[in-house]
């Protein structure tokens, strides 16, 4: 096998269905994306179900030694021990695919799982993030990482796939392996999972690899966590006196040119007393930056699709019942084209409209004072017509080629640019950190 490259085939712990019950039971979306509601349904669904490892409860008299933590960490050993998770005996790598619908549609998402190698250095070139980080998210995994040893869920990558030479290995190898798990989950989504061990075809994967920059999807404070926490093994000398190997970390690599690698759009809601929004002075506002077309709540979706196709647009719904098509006039924020950043969708709303218009600070868009984030675009409209939403701005998707793009220069999106859709669900393998 070709030992240089960053992808690596592992053995890591899955759960035997015999002892814990049908998968899909056990199984969970990422931990951020996990409201107090799901959490509990969850939990209830099974006694093993992976939150109780990746986002676990906090509990009254948590304190010191006695947290979510070092739960997760005792239940996790717990598992293995009563024969919940068991060890895989050889070097595998993991083909998982997705299949889903959006608006009767349906799409095929493949990729695969591997131990994917740290970068030394902070200025690598092998993988790239789009998205700013913050301390909290990054402290909590930190705390479980500690706490557990073991990568949970995978970090989710993209890269450049030119020909379909790694989605054709993935695709074919697939075809004479045994399916380790195939259900439905209950959004309605097709999650099959197969180990592939053959060295050949490992080694086929990770000669196409070799030399490729990764773009990370979702996942960007777990992946600088397991930075922090390689770094803080090997300054503590847990390697070597624990026997902690934290120099790679779980994660699933998509190739970006297949039909279904789906971007959803996060559309932008407006909340607050301190917003009131003057529909005529509002447009004449904007007169400067934007085309503005009128038009009906029916057709408001399907017209700022259309209009984005050839520029950037926004559909506008405000509680008085109108709504708008609002086109950009310009190339780029500061009127330049060489900053892919600039150009795109979310960073025009926020630099000509929620900034210069509505006169939100940027401390107040990052706090998220008067924004409310929503996928659905139907809950999005009947908010604004109960009046639970002063307006509503419709966006569409970001692009993967400008995903790409701007990580690649190490620049950062603003908040809920991307939505990669279907999220990967945490539990189909458990990588650990212990040798031992």
């Amino acid at each position: 096998m070709n030992d240089k490259t960053g992808i690596l085939p592992f053995r890591p712990y899955i759960y035997d269905v015999k002892a814990a019950g049908e998968i899909k039971n056990l199984t969970a979306p990422p931990y951020d994306v996990i409201s107090k509601e799901l959490q509990n349904e969850l939990y209830e669904r099974s006694e093993y179900n992976i939150v109780r490892l990746e986002f676990g409860k906090e509990e009254d008299g948590d304190g010191g030694s006695k947290n979510k933590y070092t739960r997760a960490g005792a239940s996790f050993k717990e598992w293995i021990d009563k024969g919940i998770l068991k060890r895989e005996t050889k070097n595998s790598i993991y083909v998982y695919a997705q299949t889903f619908t959006i608006d009767d549609v349906s799409y095929e998402r493949t990729g695969f799982i591997s131990l994917f190698r740290l970068p030394e250095t902070k200025e690598n070139t092998s993988i790239y993030g789009h998205e700013a980080t913050l301390s909290k998210p990054k402290e909590d995994r930190f705390k479980l990482m500690e706490a557990a040893n073991a990568n949970f869920s995978p970090i989710f990558s993209v890269f450049e796939d030119k020909n379909s030479k790694v989605l054709n290995i993935l695709k074919n190898s697939i075809k004479t392996v045994k399916k380790l798990f195939d259900f439905t989950d209950e959004n309605n989504i097709k999650n099959v999972l197969y180990k592939i061990e053959n060295e050949y075809v490992i080694s086929d994967i990770q000669n196409e690899m070799s030399g490729k920059p990764v773009y990370i999807a979702d996942g960007h404070h777990r992946f600088e966590t397991c930075l922090n926490y390689r770094d803080y093994v090997k300054k503590t000398g847990l390697d070597k006196n624990k026997g902690i190997n934290a120099d790679s970390c779980l994660m699933f690599f998509a190739p970006s040119n297949q039909e279904g690698l789906v971007i959803l759009p996060t559309h932008r809601g407006i909340k607050g007393k301190d917003v009131n929004i003057n529909i005529e002075r509002f447009i004449e506002s904007l007169t400067k930056y934007f085309i503005f077309k009128e038009t009906n709540t029916d057709d408001l979706l399907k017209e700022n699709k259309k209009y984005g196709e050839k520029s950037v647009s926004f559909g506008f719904a405000h509680k008085s019942g109108k709504s708008f098509i609002l086109s950009f006039k310009g190339e780029g924020v500061s009127g330049k084209t060489e900053n892919p950043l600039e150009m795109l969708d979310v960073s025009v709303l926020q630099e000509y409209i929620l900034k210069k218009a509505l006169r939100i600070a940027q401390e107040e868009i990052d706090a998220q004072k008067y924004l409310v984030y929503e996928k659905d675009p139907q809950k999005a409209l009947d908010k604004v017509k109960r009046g639970d939403l002063e307006a509503v701005f419709f966006m569409n998707p970001t692009k993967i080629e400008d995903v790409i793009k701007i990580a690649s220069l190490n620049l950062r999106m603003p908040q809920k640019s991307t939505y990669f859709y279907p999220k990967i669900i945490g539990g189909l393998v458990i990588n650990p950190l212990s040798v031992k």
